[in-house]
């Protein structure tokens, strides 16, 4: 009876300091969208509940406008699939490391966001400590990370002074570290450059507002209130197309089968893709041939790439990034 307990400890002694860059960076992107709640009109309780049942960054940010736009909860359920989409793919790829988990394996599906994964693909066990066990405490510590960042910027958008423009930029640095993070292997970059372009085209072509998934990517200018049970149906469709994402590749291969090779080559050439697609469509409501010409955009997002290719760190490139955005979008371009 006493040597579970104790095994139980050691995994979470091997999960912790694994765990520390998810840490900060979390606690840096949740207290922005806890603050980004709190401006928008809701308090700690929606903020919390939307990441307990979510559990996404860069959906809860979109989640942001979808709960200040017009209800349409069929829109929040096809945005949160196309901007998860690329955890279809997370999942194809460790089908193995979560094969045999028992009690735990609905969890670390539930809890497979990007950081996650990104431990959870390289990493191993150390020896003694069980695979199950090492998986469960990083994909719970990462959970209550993004649970503590929430809560904390969201009780401090209500008691400082703090104008949030420009903050939600750091949804598009996210989408723009992601990208260079797929950008690394020489084998992503064509798929990249592909979602890139497509993209920009369908903009040129059909307009930010036609385009197949422009009006999903940009930010509503005008806030509508919603009545309770309209939030929650925004926040239950987004959190369903969120685990839609996580569990697909789980469902359709279950433990006893394989599945099959080009199902495996799709997962590796369409995150990319998504990732390019993201980037550009953060961009389709900027003005470039009026007002600043897009010179806070394009200059913040250069920080963001300068900063990620310099010193490799999520947290300091999206805050870093984020804050110049901030800085010019208030202080040079008013």
């Amino acid at each position: 009876q006493q040597v579970k307990p104790a095994h139980k400890n050691s995994a979470l002694r091997a999960a912790f300091p694994a765990t520390v860059p998810v840490l900060t960076g979390y606690l840096c992107l949740g207290i922005a969208y806890g603050v980004l709640m709190r401006t928008a009109g809701y308090g700690l309780g929606w903020a919390v509940f939307l990441s307990i049942v979510c559990y996404a960054g860069s959906m809860e940010f979109v989640t942001v406008t979808l709960l200040t736009s017009a209800f349409d909860p069929v829109q929040a359920l096809v945005m949160s699939i196309l901007v998860n989409a690329r955890h279809c793919f997370y999942g194809l790829s460790i089908l193995e490391k979560y094969r045999g988990t028992g009690w735990a394996r609905p969890f670390l599906i539930f809890g497979l966001t990007d950081e996650t994964f990104s431990l959870v693909s390289t990493l191993e066990p150390p020896a003694g400590v069980e695979r199950r066990d090492f998986y469960f405490w990083i994909t719970l510590l990462d959970y209550l990370y993004w649970l503590s960042g929430s809560a904390i910027g969201n009780l401090l958008g209500s008691v400082l002074p703090f104008d949030s423009a420009g903050m939600d930029f750091a949804l598009t640095a996210l989408f723009v570290v992601l990208f260079l993070e797929q950008w690394k292997k020489k084998e992503n970059r064509l798929a990249g450059i592909i979602g890139l372009v497509c993209t920009a085209l369908s903009l040129a072509v059909f307009g930010p507002d036609n385009a197949a998934v422009g009006r999903f990517a940009g930010r509503e200018e005008e806030a509508v209130p919603l009545t309770t049970v309209q939030i929650l149906a925004i926040i239950l469709a987004v959190s369903l197309g969120t685990q839609i994402t996580r569990w697909l590749p789980f469902l359709l291969f279950p433990e006893s089968k394989q599945p099959p090779k080009v199902v495996l080559y799709l997962g590796k050439v369409l995150p990319p893709a998504m990732m390019g697609l993201l980037v550009v469509y953060c961009f389709k409501n900027v003005s470039w041939l009026s007002g600043s010409h897009g010179a806070p955009e394009l200059l913040a997002t250069a920080a963001v790439v300068g900063l990620h290719l310099w010193k490799k760190n999520v947290l300091l490139s999206i805050a870093g990034g984020t804050a110049l955005y901030m800085v010019l979008l208030q202080a040079v371009f008013t």
